[in-house]
């Protein structure tokens, strides 16, 4: 039998350790990942003299005070691509999967209902083309649009997102 590793879960999302270096801020991951979000990346930090302070309030949250008393926040999300390279494509592949359910389940509700994407488009005020780009899962619809779909469709919101697909 090989060797077995037991991970506490979702530890690619656990800050465990935050320091500034002259190049940004280095985090290290509960999983082991390491790398440095340069000073430049981060919102209203110019360098390292710019700053007075870092902590860790929680896993998922770097603080870092600047020398004018602002505090700038950085969540883990926003931190993990500078440790994983690979982090961006995995949250682009789930953010498209999302969109093609998301689109499957407003079209299957649209035919349930007996409408067509024009009907739909036209009843929730949006452009036919943005209507079929969401049921095809190439468009993530703005909330307020999200909305004007289910009332379109005279379904609650939650129901668009994820409930049973019932006429």
């Amino acid at each position: 039998m090989g060797m077995l590793v037991a991970r506490v879960k979702n530890a690619e999302r656990m800050m465990t350790h935050a320091v500034t270096t002259k190049n940004g801020v280095e985090l290290t991951f509960a999983d082991g990942c390491k790398g440095v979000i340069p000073f430049s990346d981060i919102p209203k930090v110019g360098n390292l003299s710019e700053l007075t302070g870092i902590e860790l309030p929680n896993p998922y949250q770097v603080n870092i005070r600047g020398a004018n008393g602002k505090t700038v926040e950085l969540p883990w999300d926003f931190a993990r691509h500078y440790c994983d390279s690979t982090y961006q494509s995995k949250v682009e592949v789930v953010a498209a999967a999302d969109r093609e359910s998301l689109g499957e389940r407003i079209r299957a509700i649209r035919e349930a209902a007996g409408m067509t994407q024009l009907e739909l488009a036209v009843a929730a005020g949006i452009g036919r083309v943005t209507q079929v780009r969401i049921e095809n899962g190439e468009q993530s619809p703005r909330y307020e649009t999200l909305v004007a779909i289910a009332k379109a469709l005279k379904r609650p919101v939650t129901d668009i997102l994820a409930g049973e697909i019932v006429p």
